[in-house]
Formats: structure tokens, sequence, C-alpha cells
């Protein structure tokens, strides 16, 4: 119990009496009787007249009896004779043992340090490798909408089409290579590019107001297309008949090889008639 609750500490006897506080920080040593004959005499005089510390004293010795009462753990009569012979074992277990080659030595140091690295990285390739294989599909459509996209790149760097000349269909569709697949592309020369051309000119005429529609239609592989259903109809009539009219003079969109898009196909079709009555510009 030496050196509970601080230290030693120099007082000076007979300037001033001790305090409890100080008291009890030296009750361990003063028990032990380690204290100085100076130090030892002011906690005499303390505990004379402080029944308090003198009960904490007395608490103190009673636990240092009890201490000293316990009796020590004896070791089993045959624990050199257990060990002795452990020894024994392990001495005949090694010389029975083969004598390792420097290249068994070296493995079995590098197993448990290497073998957590070498599955981890084998888990890492096959874990690369299965999400290769689920995007493959995904890679593919992007490669391909890269080329087409290429396409039409060279199409504008090698100069274009000629503003005077009239546009091919085959120029038309590539200029929307990367749609094409999901919107076919408008025929130039058809009746149909035409009409809706003509619905954004202006007409002097006072009957020719503003109207729109949106219908759907189906569109094949050589490019025609037929009315399948009117979502909103025009407010006049005859814009939707020079419409079907349109769609019967000739082949509204490029042939489905040109857009590389499915032969056949739905698309909704949205007209809208623009009246224009300035015509400054």
């Amino acid at each position: 119990m030496k050196g509970i609750r601080g230290s030693n500490r120099k007082l000076e006897i007979g300037s001033e009496l001790m305090t409890c506080e100080e008291t009890s920080q030296l009750l361990s040593q003063f028990i032990d009787d380690v204290l100085p004959l100076s130090v030892r005499s002011a906690v005499d005089e303390h505990l004379d007249r402080c029944p308090v510390c003198r009960a904490h004293a007395a608490q103190c010795r009673s636990i240092t009896r009890s201490l000293r009462q316990i009796a020590r753990p004896a070791a089993p009569i045959d624990l050199a004779t257990s060990i002795n012979a452990a020894l024994v074992i392990e001495a005949a277990a090694r010389r029975a043992s083969p004598v390792r080659s420097l290249r068994e030595r070296v493995t079995l140091w590098l197993e448990p340090r290497v073998m957590p690295y070498g599955v981890g990285s084998f888990a890492s390739v096959v874990l690369f490798a299965a999400m290769f294989i689920a995007l493959g599909p995904h890679f593919m459509a992007l490669q391909k909408a890269s080329r087409q996209l290429s396409t039409v790149l060279v199409f504008r760097s090698s100069g274009g089409y000629d503003l005077t000349q009239p546009v091919s269909s085959e120029d038309f569709s590539n200029l929307r290579a990367p749609f094409a697949a999901q919107s076919p592309s408008l025929n130039p020369g058809g009746a149909l590019a035409a009409l809706t051309s003509s619905y954004t000119n202006p007409h002097p005429r006072t009957d020719q107001a503003a109207d729109d529609m949106i219908v759907i239609a189906d569109v094949f592989s050589n490019g025609s297309a037929s009315l399948a259903d009117v979502v909103q109809a025009p407010r006049d009539r005859r814009m939707l008949a020079d419409f079907e009219v349109a769609l019967r003079q000739s082949a509204a969109f490029v042939p489905a090889s040109l857009d590389r898009r499915p032969d056949t196909m739905r698309v909704v079709f949205s007209v809208q008639k623009v009246d224009v009555r300035d015509t400054s510009f």
C-alpha cells in the first residue's frame, strides 16, 4: 500500500499543525513505516487529536493485516515434471521432422502473407469480368452510336450539302444518324415534306389561320406510311385531308436501310400550321 494518493511532502514541523488532507495522503506510508521520523511524529500528533483520521488509520491497518493473512497460492507438485516432459516431447518432434528446403521455408513464410492478397486479386478479376459481360450490350450500343455520329461528322467536315441543290435522302439520313433508329427521317423530296414546309410559309389569304394536329402513322421499310389514328384533329378538316393525300402521293420517309431502323415502326407525328403575316424577313 505504498504511494497511495500522493507522495512524500516536506513539512515544517512545529511551525503549524498538519491538516487532515495532508495526514490522509501520508497514512499508507505511515502504516508501512517508511516516513522520516519528523514527519511520522507530525502524523502521530495529528492522529492523537483527530478521531476521524484515527479511524481511517485503523481501517487501513485492518486491511493491511487482512492482506498479510491471505495464503499464497502453491504451485502444483508435478509442475516442473510436466514442463520438462513437454520440452522433451517438443525436442523429439523437432528432431523427427524432416529438414525443409529453402524453397519450402520461403513458401511457408510467404503463404500467410501473400494468400489474402492473391484471393482478393482473383475476386476482383472475376467481378470485373462479370461486370464487363453484363454491360456488353450497352457497350455495343454505344459503339454503334459512335459510328453513326462519326458518319455525321465526316459528312459535315467534307463540306455538307450544297444549299443551292436539293437535299438527298441519303444526306438527310446521315445528318440524323444518331436519332434515326428511334425516329425515321422525313423524305426531303416527298410530298409530306413539301406539305409541312408550306405550313410555315406566309399566306396573304386570311383563311390560312394557324392550326395543329397530332396523328399516328405506320412507317414501312420502303419509306411509305399510312395514317393509323388521329390523336388530336385539326380545326380545319382540309389539313387532315391534305396530310392523307401527301402520304399516298410518295414515300413520306427515307427507306429503313438508310436510317438503320426496324422495317416497320409506329410513330407519333405532330403537324403545326403557322400563320406568318410579316414578310419583311
